[in-house]
């Protein structure tokens, strides 16, 4: 796909964006910064050679799995953090009855 038809003001945009993403953290990037990024590439996309619907999808898809991933990834920093707090309440109940294990 050509990019060729971008105007300077969305290129310098879109340069700024991707350097202060990378610059913070890769994991940083939001859900809604991609649905950005997606839909300015298809704003800014040549009508006389739009992309392949198979690059599309697989740009669709792209978003979908990484949509799960963060979730996954949420969901699993809160099971740690609430099995650390029960392994140091059992700690502390455990201590105060002066069991060993």
């Amino acid at each position: 796909m050509s990019i060729s038809s971008i105007s300077s003001t969305s290129t310098t945009t879109t340069a700024s964006t991707t350097s202060s993403s990378s610059t913070s953290s890769s994991s940083t990037l939001s859900g809604d910064s991609f649905l950005s990024l997606l839909v300015d590439q298809l704003q800014n996309q040549n009508p006389l050679d739009p992309t392949d619907s198979n690059e599309m999808m697989n740009q669709l898809m792209s978003y979908a799995s990484y949509d799960q991933q963060t979730t996954t990834n949420s969901t699993l920093s809160d099971l740690s953090s609430t099995l650390s707090d029960l392994s140091s309440t059992v700690s502390s109940i455990a201590s105060s009855l002066n069991i060993t294990a």
